[in-house]
């Protein structure tokens, strides 16, 4: 926007509309599931980044 409107092609005074946030709602008893997965995908990455380090 801030480019076509120091073009010229674009009205500086009607700026794009944001984006809203991505958004889910979870039932009750969800987010634990929804927690305990995004903790194993965390795991994964940190283990194919820094193979064996994290291990006591």
């Amino acid at each position: 926007w801030a480019l076509g409107v120091s073009q010229g092609v674009l009205d500086p005074r009607t700026p794009p509309l944001w984006q809203g946030a991505a958004a889910q709602v979870l039932e009750p008893g969800e987010e634990l599931a929804v927690g305990q997965a995004v903790r194993q995908q965390y795991v994964s990455v940190r283990e194919q980044t820094h193979p064996g380090a994290f291990h006591g």
